[in-house]
Order: C-alpha cells, then sequence, then structure tokens
C-alpha cells in the first residue's frame, strides 16, 4: 500500500550539544523540549520520505553549502506516531546543485529523555541538594599546595609566670599534703615573677638550714586561674586550673587567604582548618566540622609540680560531649599536645652567714667553757697565770681563724640554671593557633572545580539531576537505568553517566558557569 511521504525535518544550527555528552539539556515536558530546538531551525523541511533512526543518513533537497552550518537536526516520522526524534549532524556531502546527503547520530539523551529514569546506583559525584559548611567531608581528589594563615595568636596568655619555692620544714616533716594528687611533705610558697624581693625575702629565711629548700622553678600563673594565693602558700589538695578557651567558628563570609568561595566545602578540611602549636614543633590540625556548633573549644592544664607540663586538648570534638565531673567541657585525650622545657632555677646561699648561724651558739658555749676552765685551773694550778691564759686564747684564736675562713669561702649555688630554652627566654612559651587555608590561588582552582563537577558523594543512591538552579553533574559507576526504549540505547546512556555529564536547565546558558549555582 502506497503512503505518502509526509516526514518533518529540522535541520537546526547553534545548538551547543555534541556527541561526547559531556552536557545535555532538562525539560520538563516534551513540548518545551520540542520549542527550544524549534527556535533553533534554519531549514524546515516537510513532506520527506521516511527516516530509518539506525540508518543514519538523510538525503535533503538543499544545497550543501545552505547546510554546512548545520550541527543537529530533528525529525518526525507523523505517518507512524508524533515522537520527535533529535540527532547530532556528523557531516554533510554534496549530491548535486540542489541536493545534499547528511550524515547523523540519533542524541539518544533528548531522543530517549522522557522514556527512561534513573534508578539507585554508586554515585561518585554530583552536585548536592544541600551545601551546609560541614555538611560534605568527603575526600576530594584535588591538590591543596601550600597552605597558609588567615590568623594566628596565642590561643591564651601563659607567658605571666611565677616564681615556686618548694620547701621541706625539718620541723614539721611529718605534716605533708597533696600536690597535684601526688602526697609530699614539701610546701609549695608561690610569688609573682616580678615579686624578686619577696623571692629573696624567702630564701634569706632558709640561711641557717637552706637544705629545706629542695627546688625553686617557675610556672604560668594561668596555672593558678591567673591569681597567685595571698599566703602565697599553695593550700592543700593544690593542682593547676583548668582553662577552657572558645574560639570563633566559620561564617560563610570568611575568605580564604583574600578569597571568598562559592562552595561551602572549601570551609572544611583540607582545605580550611584549624591549626595549634607549641612553638616547639609539636602541632595538631583540628577539623572545625568536627567541633560541637563548628566553634573551636579547648581544655588548658598543667601541673604545678616539677616536671612542670602544660597541655592542650580539644573539647567536644568528634563527638565527644558533655560535661565532666569536675566542670567543664569533655575533652578528646587522643588529640593532644604538650608544653614542657619550663625554667628551674638556682639559687645562692651564703656561706659566712650559713656558717655563723650554724655554729654561732657552740662558738659561744665552746669559748664560756674554755675561759671557764682555764680560771679554774689558775686557782689550783702551780703554774704562772699566763701560761694558762695562752691556753684560752688558742682557742679562741682557733675559732676565730675558722670564721675567717668561712668569710672567705665562696656562695653555695644550688639548683639548676636552665632557662627553660628560648621559647620562655622570648615569652613565646605558649600555645598557638590559628586558621590555616589553603592559598587564594589554590582556593580559587579548587572552587572552579566544585562549581563544574560538584562533590565526591561516594553512595549507592539515585543520582541528582534537578537539584540546582542552572546545573547538575552527576557521575556514576554502574549506572542503572529503567525504561521502554531499545537495548543499545539504554547501555549507551548508562556509559554516559558512568562517563559524567552535566544537565543544564537552559540551553543558552550551557557553559556559563559565573552563574550562581546555590541550592535554591
Amino acid at each position: 500500500m502506497y503512503i505518502e511521504p509526509n516526514t518533518t525535518i529540522k535541520l537546526l544550527h547553534n545548538v551547543p550539544l555534541d556527541n561526547t555528552y559531556e552536557h545535555t539539556i532538562l525539560f520538563y515536558n516534551t513540548d518545551e523540549q520540542a520549542n527550544y530546538f524549534a527556535s533553533l531551525t534554519k531549514h524546515n523541511l516537510s513532506n520527506n520520505t521516511y527516516q530509518r533512526v539506525q540508518r543514519g543518513v538523510a538525503k535533503i533537497g538543499l544545497s550543501a553549502d545552505s547546510c554546512y552550518d548545520c550541527n543537529y537536526l530533528m525529525f518526525q516520522n507523523t505517518n507512524y506516531g508524533s515522537k520527535w526524534f533529535y540527532a547530532f549532524i556528523q557531516k554533510v556531502e554534496y549530491v548535486n546543485n540542489s541536493v545534499c546527503e547528511v550524515t547523523f547520530e540519533l542524541d539518544v539523551m533528548q531522543t530517549w529523555l522522557f522514556d527512561f529514569s534513573l534508578k539507585q546506583c554508586f554515585v561518585e559525584r554530583e552536585h548536592t541538594a544541600t551545601d551546609g559548611i560541614g555538611e560534605h567531608i568527603e575526600p576530594e581528589p584535588l591538590e591543596t599546595g601550600e597552605y597558609v594563615f588567615n590568623s594566628y595568636a596565642p590561643i591564651t596568655q601563659m607567658s605571666d609566670m611565677c616564681i615556686c619555692i618548694a620547701i621541706v620544714d625539718v620541723e614539721n616533716a611529718t605534716d605533708g599534703t597533696l600536690y597535684d594528687g601526688i602526697y609530699g611533705s614539701a610546701k609549695l610558697w608561690v610569688y609573682s615573677s616580678t615579686d624578686i624581693t619577696s623571692v629573696n625575702a624567702k630564701i634569706s629565711e632558709y640561711t641557717q638550714k637552706p637544705e629545706a629548700i629542695i627546688g625553686i622553678y617557675m610556672f604560668p600563673k594561668l596555672f593558678l586561674g591567673g591569681a597567685i594565693p595571698e599566703t602565697h602558700l599553695l593550700g592543700y589538695g593544690a593542682t593547676a586550673t583548668r582553662t577552657f578557651i572558645t574560639l570563633n567558628g566559620i561564617e560563610e563570609t570568611d575568605t580564604l587567604n583574600g578569597y571568598l568561595p562559592k562552595n561551602k566545602k572549601l570551609y572544611t578540611y583540607p582545605y580550611n582548618f584549624f591549626h595549634v602549636d607549641n612553638a616547639s614543633g609539636g602541632e595538631l590540625s583540628l577539623r572545625y566540622e568536627f567541633f560541637a556548633d563548628g566553634k573551636p573549644v579547648f581544655q588548658i592544664v598543667g601541673t604545678v609540680t616539677q616536671p612542670v607540663t602544660a597541655v592542650i586538648r580539644p573539647c567536644s570534638y568528634k563527638g565527644v560531649q558533655g560535661y565532666t565531673e569536675v566542670g567543664g567541657y569533655t575533652t578528646l585525650n587522643t588529640e593532644s599536645i604538650q608544653l614542657n622545657n619550663y625554667p628551674v632555677c638556682s639559687w645562692n646561699v651564703d656561706s659566712y652567714k650559713m656558717w655563723v648561724a650554724q655554729n654561732s651558739a657552740p662558738i659561744a658555749l665552746n669559748t664560756i667553757a674554755s675561759i671557764g676552765q682555764t680560771a679554774v685551773g689558775a686557782q689550783y694550778s702551780t703554774q704562772p697565770n699566763a701560761v694558762i691564759g695562752a691556753s684560752a686564747i688558742g682557742q679562741v684564736s682557733n675559732i676565730l681563724s675558722q670564721m675567717y675562713q668561712a668569710s672567705i669561702r665562696s656562695d653555695i649555688s644550688k639548683g639548676t640554671f636552665n632557662n627553660g630554652g628560648v621559647n620562655t627566654a622570648n615569652f613565646t612559651q605558649q600555645f598557638y593557633g590559628g586558621r590555616c587555608s589553603v592559598n587564594a590561588k589554590f582556593a580559587q582552582i579548587i572552587d572552579d572545580y566544585f562549581t563544574r563537577y560538584g562533590y565526591a558523594c561516594n553512595i549507592v543512591k539515585i543520582p541528582n539531576i534537578e537539584s540546582r538552579p542552572h546545573w547538575n553533574y552527576v557521575k556514576t559507576i554502574g549506572c542503572v537505568i529503567k525504561g521502554s526504549i531499545p537495548c543499545d540505547d539504554m547501555r549507551t546512556i548508562c556509559n554516559i553517566h558512568d562517563k559524567g555529564i552535566t544537565y543544564w536547565k537552559n540551553g543558552s546558558e550551557i557553559g556559563d558557569y559565573s552563574l550562581d549555582n546555590s541550592p535554591e
């Protein structure tokens, strides 16, 4: 039976699609789709013979010269249905002055756009439906370059030092106490490092028994809560005060080395994080997204006994939340660094004063006894008094000789002359912290990548192709689709998604990544 030719063919130009399938256009109905492509028509041909989809060749009653700038076509075999088929023009060949042959390849994405649906599969990358700070932390295969500091300063003031004198009073040797949870018989007397007069006076109290001072050392006044007791004596059970520091979190207005990112994943590790160090090589890299509320909180605690050590730990970090029994945030003890090498001091003992103090009573008693013996002997001896007096004078002379030797003896130095190192000497013996990030150049490179290709997902889900206002990129592994379409085309569509494809909401915007594509 003869069937009158009634196929419509439209040759289109400036269609922003090609058979690499890097891009396609997402339409919400067939009318919207047909109207868009029809708006790019250069030649509209009707009453053509039936076009075989798989053959991919059409003879067109037009000169080849008039079709060379056409890159796309659509056709409808009207006698057999209303479906439009879409195809890429691969080449145009001259047949005669009024006829050319057009070779085409079916655009399987647009032809079957409304005939298949994506199902659950492994989604490697996509533009996410939300983009809050800390929501997306899957690792990315991207270089970060050299890190820079956006801020850097002491976490809290620890350079204000105090001097501690450890004394064992031999008259109360059994009167022990606890310091830092350890029993001992020493008492700790604490003075400001600026109050040297009081320190010297305290040392002078023990000139007669210098062995009572078993050590002098220094530690931060922060360990006492910033205040020295009025009596200067640390009480029973004394231990370092726990200090909690809360710092600012990340705001969406913060820049990375001066660059303001579009994609909020750049505010997370390894592109942006909080750095802690002890000015001596120890350091921690802590993630804002792992702190409760995104705000870094730290506990600093130390010892008031030797060896003095300070430690800093993050609080409410990596899911460790709540409060300790003694008050304060719960710390994560596996993440910590220490400060040590605090100064151990030296002090002098005046040898002469010590000798006098230790021997004044025995000297007096021995002298009196010698003189007494001499007087008694003078009454009963037959020897001249001058001889007996010479004996007493000899003993006194011996004492004076001992005193002279003590007076010229050098002072005794006790303790250790240890300043604790260059950090203590330069008031940098403290914990430092600040926000670290990639530099502005790398921030822009990474941001542009996220803008084009979304975030790494690596989960099984239905691919998201319409969550953003302008475009959605999706890349799958083992794509799964369902639909009433030819098996070969179904396989091709799966391969396209496994390779990665960007769905655009507006064909005129394809390739324009300057648009704001943030989640609505």
